[in-house]
């Protein structure tokens, strides 16, 4: 009898068929039409969930608290979706610091004032200690659609552009560095709120859709576009922004980049007449200075995404199967 493990909480392949084995039992008319991180109810109430039970807590860049609010409120951001509503889930460990609770919550709050949004719910729970390791959080963030027309994969058109907001990796990294005792110099999570940075954007009639590149990284987030909405996705390596620390870190524990995860980093796409309009908005925000046109939507290999190496080949970039680091968010 098969058993959940660790590759099912990737983000990649393994997910997908875990997600399609508990929404198996679910008859057709209860469940949504589509699979984007923010589900659109009743007109243009955005809503998503999300659970938090990164390892470690405290990482360099954020922590769990500054997380769990910036994981919820990207999923709408990218949706065109502006955030305002919150209810937070608290199961921790007996015997965790109130000390180390209240600063987590803290940083939670510092978010919540940041972006305006409104705490409305929560629970807690307390837990034997052994059961669970620490704090685990679960939020539900709810907002209002701002767009005229809903953000979606099923927009994208052969032609439009890719844009990576910023730098890939950062957070899959320094957590990879926190675990294995290793300090590269500069290296810090991307752990952001990106509502202030993609809000620009919604004007632009040429925007498609965007993504968060969290859990399997912007190669996951390539893989779902281009077989949800089955075209063909062509990255140019050379154009991926990645820094030299993330790189280093890459190499020495033997990961892909293209599938570490960030928190502060969103893939969007955009018509072609709109991708120069598009990096500039997105480089105005202190963010996405390092925001670059990464590839092209295309109808050639339909339902796969290629990566046109630096030294000229091609390269098939597939869904990561198992788990490259568990527990990064």
């Amino acid at each position: 009898m098969e058993k959940v493990t660790l590759g099912h909480g990737s983000g990649g392949r393994l997910t997908q068929n875990l997600i399609q084995t508990i929404l198996s039992v679910f008859p057709e008319q209860n469940l949504t039409s589509n699979l984007e991180d923010c589900a659109l109810i009743w007109g243009k109430i955005g809503v998503t969930i999300d659970s938090f039970t990164v390892s470690p807590r405290d990482f360099p860049g954020g922590d769990i608290g500054e997380l769990a609010i910036c994981g919820s409120a990207n999923d709408l951001a990218v949706r065109g979706v502006l955030p305002r509503f919150i209810a937070m889930s608290v199961v921790a460990e007996e015997g965790l610091h109130m000390a180390e609770l209240s600063r987590y919550m803290k940083s939670a709050a510092r978010i919540c004032e940041d972006l305006n949004i409104q705490l409305v719910a929560g629970d807690t729970k307390v837990v034997p200690k052994g059961h669970v390791e620490g704090l685990f959080i679960t939020t539900c963030a709810v907002g209002e659609q701002i767009t005229e027309e809903s953000l979606g994969m099923d927009r994208l058109q052969p032609g439009d552009k890719i844009i990576a907001s910023t730098s890939i990796g950062r957070h899959g990294a320094a957590i990879g560095a926190s675990r294995f005792n290793l300090n590269p110099e500069n290296l810090k999570s991307d752990c952001a709120p990106l509502w202030p940075a993609l809000k620009p954007l919604l004007a632009l009639k040429g925007l498609r859709c965007m993504r968060d590149c969290t859990r399997g990284g912007l190669g996951t987030v390539m893989c779902e576009w281009a077989e949800g909405r089955n075209i063909g996705i062509t990255l140019v390596e050379k154009q991926i922004p990645i820094r030299i620390a993330v790189q280093s870190i890459c190499d020495i524990l033997g990961f892909d980049p293209l599938y570490l995860a960030c928190e502060g980093c969103a893939a969007i796409a955009v018509a072609p007449d709109d991708a120069d309009r598009a990096l500039g908005l997105l480089r105005e925000s202190s963010l996405c200075e390092e925001a670059a046109v990464i590839g092209t939507v295309t109808e050639d290999h339909a339902g796969m995404v290629a990566l046109q190496t630096e030294i000229g080949g091609m390269r098939v970039v597939d869904m990561p199967v198992g788990e490259m680091l568990p527990r990064i968010c």
